[in-house]
């Protein structure tokens, strides 16, 4: 079971106020961007916070960009609450912004590029406005479970995920077999390998922003937190895909966690990993 973080009770939210809210998220997470350039490639204290577990990485960045953003939620709307990856949840009247300032810590270690800030807002209840951006790149995702779209540099563009009915024409995305710890995760795993034509590995959120771009068709994972997934759940959902967990659930809390760009797809994917699962 995943402790469910963030509140419980959903507030109504305009077309208005979505509009604004993305707005505001798609700003900070370009103007946290730079300053996570002024460290990329360079010496980084880096602390694990498995206590004795899998190595779980966590440098001082993280934490100093999650302060900024957390300022800047707080000035702006000082009566939402906020869910961040490295500091305690601050509660609020339901509307509730949540933060992994960088998703793939490892990659941004060791200098590699499939990292970025992910940046949501919930309503409560559910995910309604999702962003992630890539500093290096200049790649902006974002979007509101209803429409999705990606900028790069000058040129802005629809996301759209693409018609791939059946596995063995699927491609499959992963961070990587390590992090499947369970040996029903592993054989949910392979099931799927064994299915498709072919799999990738490495990623973190890239995973899902390629589900969502309609590079890859189906994106997997198997020990995500809230953080990690709720910012691309509109992301994914508003550019035509579907994200649940393997037993066809909410996602939101994180776990096991399988997107598709095409809905018959996510159907067969599941019903291969609830056979892992039982």
């Amino acid at each position: 079971m995943v402790e469910r973080r963030g509140n419980t009770h959903e507030m109504a939210v305009s077309n208005d106020d979505i509009s604004e809210y993305l707005r505001f998220a798609q700003s900070l997470v370009r103007r946290v961007g730079k300053e996570l350039l002024s460290r990329f490639r360079t010496d980084l204290r880096v602390d694990d916070k498995s206590l004795g577990d899998e190595f779980d990485p966590v440098t001082d960045v993280d934490r100093h960009i999650e302060r900024l953003m957390r300022d800047a939620i707080a000035r702006q709307y000082p009566s939402h609450g906020i869910v961040g990856e490295e500091y305690d949840d601050r509660p609020g009247n339901g509307l509730t912004w949540i933060i992994d300032p960088i998703d793939g810590t490892r990659a941004f270690m060791t200098g590699m590029l499939h990292w970025g800030t992910l940046l949501g807002l919930s309503d409560g209840t559910t995910p309604i406005i999702g962003t992630m951006y890539q500093p290096f790149v200049d790649e902006l995702f974002w979007g509101t479970s209803i429409e999705a779209g990606y900028w790069h540099e000058e040129k802005r563009s629809p996301l759209n995920t693409r018609p791939c009915r059946a596995l063995a024409d699927a491609v499959m995305g992963t961070t990587g077999p390590e992090f499947y710890r369970q040996s029903e995760e592993l054989e949910g795993l392979e099931r799927l390998r064994d299915q498709v034509l072919f799999t990738r590995f490495g990623g973190d959120c890239y995973v899902f922003a390629m589900v969502a771009m309609g590079r890859l068709d189906i994106g997997l994972e198997a020990s995500l937190k809230p953080c990690d997934i709720q910012p691309m759940i509109p992301i994914i959902e508003g550019a035509g895909g579907v994200v649940t967990t393997w037993d066809g659930g909410d996602a939101s809390q994180g776990g096991r966690v399988v997107a598709a760009g095409d809905p018959e797809l996510h159907t067969a994917a599941v019903a291969l990993l609830q056979g892992a699962l039982t």
